[in-house]
């Protein structure tokens, strides 16, 4: 094996995957056993480390230098750009993109159709090093949170909820909300926000550099709120011309 060629030990990959060079897969520590298994169509760019006993579904995208330790579940035609960690036992829903450099610690749940904008922090321990234990933010289906939030530990983010750039979320946010502010305040989510996020944009795994093109297999698959979705007049819309 070449030095810099892909290291993959104690892994399944499905079909027609594209994993760049120093990328280590299936990395696990003494006594584990079950092996990191990924879904079809992969595309795992150089630097990226995921670790063993994590599964990952379909039309998966993930960036340079990304850390996912181990007992993660995470979703179909999930992105995940540069920089960014996964602290094990992380679930993750279908359609999530995730933008570069966010922190994400064990026990956090992300829902389906989410948004999560660059410099996230996502926290689990309400008084690290005081007091023992931990619990993860929980966040709804078609949330979009912006870039430079922080999420409180045990805070729990319902369905359709936006929120705004550099927000502490420190109390939990009820569905249909907007949120901003340090510390977070809940509003109503005001109507031109719209009632979910855009599938034909969060479900296109699309590499910009490499200029591969979504196949629309995504239009065919089950999805959170497609009905919904197949119900509006815009639903046609070429994804390759956005």
């Amino acid at each position: 094996m070449e030095a810099n060629a892909p290291n993959m030990r104690n892994c399944t990959v499905g079909n027609q995957a594209h994993i760049e060079p120093n990328v280590m897969l299936g990395y696990k520590y003494t006594n584990w056993k079950e092996p990191l298994r990924l879904g079809d169509y992969p595309l795992i760019h150089s630097g990226a480390v995921i670790y063993s006993d994590t599964e990952i579904g379909n039309y998966f995208t993930c960036g340079h230098n990304v850390t996912i330790r181990a007992q993660c579940i995470i979703g179909d035609r999930v992105v995940i750009l540069h920089g960014c960690t996964l602290e094990g036992k992380v679930i993750i829903g279908k359609g999530v993109k995730i933008m570069a450099n966010v922190y994400i610690p064990s026990q956090t749940v992300i829902g389906n159709m989410v948004f999560i904008g660059p410099g996230t922090h996502f926290l689990n321990a309400l008084f690290p090093m005081r007091k023992l234990g931990i619990s993860g933010p929980k966040v709804g289906n078609n949330v979009v949170i912006g870039g430079g939030v922080t999420i409180n530990p045990g805070v729990v983010i319902g369905d359709n909820v936006f929120v705004a750039s550099g927000t502490t979320v420190i109390r939990d946010v009820p569905s249909n909300s907007l949120v901003y502010g340090c510390p977070g305040v809940n509003k109503s989510l005001p109507a031109r926000f719209g009632k979910r996020n855009d599938p034909v944009q969060i479900f296109c795994g699309l590499d910009l550099w490499n200029g591969y093109r979504d196949d629309d297999s995504w239009r065919i698959e089950d999805f959170f709120g497609k009905e919904d979705w197949l119900s509006d007049s815009d639903n046609t819309r070429d994804i390759n011309t956005k």
